[in-house]
């Protein structure tokens, strides 16, 4: 397979320098398309993430997303602790990894640095004259913030047992290795409840949100998805005041 070496630049991942490291193979973005569907229930459609929850994607070479995926994967700790990637990160992400085949990350590592912006996989395939560039064809549409029917203000009764461990405000406590939660999109939060309810492990704490997912109906996810994505942001209260 053909071997692509990216620039000598480091570029950020989440705020951090990723060292310049050698792509393992080419892959094919078209098919990374669908296999990122898990990926962006955290890091967004559109790879911008959520600050320190979930990094943003853009800018990440192939190379980049390839070796972060196979440390992984590996439980490279050395790599990931060097980047700031070990801890709660790893938690969650070494089991989004363990299954992934090498062609499977190829794939992934060609479709997040060809549409979001961290350069054209080798595999990619030249756009014909006159056709819309790869990262136009291949990006996913906008979703939503927000639907029309959520009840914000039953969202905010519902986050109660929520705060326990993410803080009344949503701010995330590190003793308990509970992330930050306020903002995060309605789609990365209503996706990972799914997840939970459905039974699907996370990393070391699912246990814990299986138990507090489990029993939420498809509107009460909705619901606190709205909330949290609305938590002190300008005028949050006047919208739960409406809908309360």
């Amino acid at each position: 397979m053909k071997m692509i070496r990216r620039s000598l630049l480091a570029v950020v991942l989440g705020g951090l320098m990723v060292q310049p490291l050698v792509s393992m193979a080419a892959g094919d973005a078209a098919a990374g398309k669908g296999k990122f569907a898990t990926c962006a229930a955290c890091h967004g459609a559109d790879g911008k993430g959520n600050g320190g929850a979930f990094p943003a994607l853009t800018q990440l070479s192939a190379a980049d997303a390839e070796a972060v995926l196979t440390a992984f994967k590996k439980g490279d700790m050395d790599y990931l602790k060097k980047h700031n990637l070990g801890g709660a990160r790893y938690s969650t992400m070494a089991p989004q990894a363990a299954n992934l085949s090498p062609a499977d990350i190829a794939d992934l590592a060609a479709y997040i640095a060809t549409t979001f912006g961290g350069g054209a996989a080798a595999a990619a395939t030249p756009a014909a004259a006159g056709a819309a560039p790869v990262a136009a064809a291949t990006a996913a549409p906008a979703v939503p913030m927000i639907a029309a029917d959520a009840n914000i203000g039953f969202g905010h009764a519902l986050f109660s047992s929520c705060a326990v461990c993410h803080g009344a405000e949503g701010e995330g406590a590190k003793l308990l290795n509970a992330p930050k939660l306020s903002g995060l999109p309605v789609s990365a939060t209503a996706s990972m409840l799914e997840m939970y309810k459905s039974g699907k492990q996370l990393g070391p704490y699912s246990y814990v949100m299986a138990a507090q997912a489990k029993y939420l109906t498809p509107d009460e996810i909705r619901d606190l998805a709205a909330y949290i994505s609305q938590m002190n942001a300008p005028g949050a209260h006047n919208n739960m005041a409406q809908t309360e």
